[in-house]
C-alpha cells in the first residue's frame, strides 16, 4: 500500500502546528508525535511507501525544510519526498533545487496555508519546472475545511490549468467542497488525479462544510467517472488516524480491484513508482 498525502516536519515547527490544530478544536489521533513515531504508525499499517509533504507558510524558510527532507528521505527510503517553495521567495530556483538537485518527486502547494491563489502569476516558474521535468503537484486548493483567506476554490484551480493544461495534479482531498466541480473539470484533464486525505465522515462533520458529507453512492460515483485517478491518502498525523481512511475506503461499494487500485496501483501509475524503496 502507498499513502500520497501525509506530512512530517522538524520538531519545532510540528510542535506548532499540533498546537494550531488544538487552539482550533480539532482532535488529533497522532497529537505530540514525532517524525520517528510516525513512519512507525505508517509500518504498522502495511504501507510500502508514504509521501511526505512540505508545506511554508512564511518566506526565508523553504530552503531549510527541503534540506530537512531530503536528509531524512536519505535515511528512511520509504519516504517519497514532495518540496515546497513560497511564493516570494525565489520560486524557479528552489523549485530547480528540489527537482534537480535533490531528486524530489514533485512539489506541494498549500494555497490556504500559504495564502496565495494558485493563479498566482508569482506561481508560474514552479508550474514550468514542474513541466520541464515531468512531475506532479500536489495542491490544496479546495475550499475544505473552510475557506479563511480567499484564496481556495475550483475557479483559481481552472484558470490554472487553462494557461498550463499539462501540468500533472493531485488535488488533495477530492477537491471538497466543490468536488463535483473539480471532478468535472478533470474529466477534460487526463493529467489530474484526486486524494482521499482527511475524508472520513469523523473529520467531515468536523468541518461545517455546504454539502455535508456525501453518501456512499456519491463517492462511487466520482470514482467511477474517473478510473484510475482517485488515490489513497491520509494526511497522517493532523486529521484523522491511517487506519480510518483505509476502512473507509475498504467500505465502499466498489470491486476489490479498483478498491487495490486507490489503495496501490493508481499512485504507482501516476507517481512513476515501478522502482522498489532504495536499499
Amino acid at each position: 500500500m502507498i499513502d500520497v498525502h501525509t506530512h512530517a516536519f522538524p520538531e519545532r515547527l510540528m510542535n506548532a502546528i499540533y498546537a494550531w490544530f488544538r487552539r482550533d478544536g480539532w482532535k488529533i489521533p497522532y497529537d505530540g508525535k514525532q517524525t520517528e513515531e510516525l513512519f512507525t504508525e505508517h509500518r504498522k499499517q502495511g504501507m510500502e511507501r508514504f509521501f511526505v509533504l512540505l508545506y511554508a507558510h512564511k518566506p526565508g524558510m523553504a530552503r531549510s525544510l527541503n534540506d530537512w527532507l531530503a536528509d531524512l528521505a536519505t535515511v528512511h527510503p520509504e519516504v517519497v519526498p514532495i518540496g515546497c517553495v513560497h511564493q516570494d521567495d525565489d520560486v524557479s530556483a528552489e523549485t530547480e533545487y528540489c527537482l534537480g538537485e535533490l531528486g524530489f518527486a514533485g512539489m506541494k502547494l498549500h494555497c490556504a496555508v500559504q495564502r496565495v491563489s494558485m493563479d498566482d502569476p508569482r506561481l508560474d516558474p514552479l508550474y514550468e519546472k514542474l513541466i520541464a521535468f515531468n512531475k506532479p503537484l500536489i495542491v490544496h486548493a479546495g475550499t475544505a475545511p473552510r475557506d479563511y483567506t480567499g484564496t481556495v476554490g475550483v475557479r483559481f484551480f481552472a484558470r490554472t490549468m487553462d494557461r498550463f493544461p499539462e501540468l500533472r495534479v493531485q488535488v488533495a482531498h477530492f477537491g471538497l467542497y466543490e468536488t463535483e466541480s473539480f471532478v468535472r473539470l478533470a474529466e477534460q484533464l487526463p493529467n489530474v488525479v484526486f486524494d482521499t486525505a482527511a475524508i472520513t465522515p469523523e473529520t467531515l462533520n468536523h468541518w461545517p462544510g455546504p454539502m455535508g458529507w456525501p453518501p456512499a453512492e456519491q463517492w462511487v460515483e466520482w470514482i467511477e467517472r474517473l478510473p484510475g485517478r482517485a488515490l489513497f491518502g491520509s494526511d497522517i498525523p493532523f486529521l484523522n488516524g491511517q487506519a480510518d481512511v483505509k476502512a473507509w475506503v475498504e467500505g465502499l461499494p466498489l470491486s476489490q480491484q479498483v478498491k487495490q487500485e486507490i489503495l496501490d496501483t493508481n499512485a504507482r501509475r501516476f507517481w512513476n513508482l515501478t522502482d522498489p524503496p532504495r536499499s
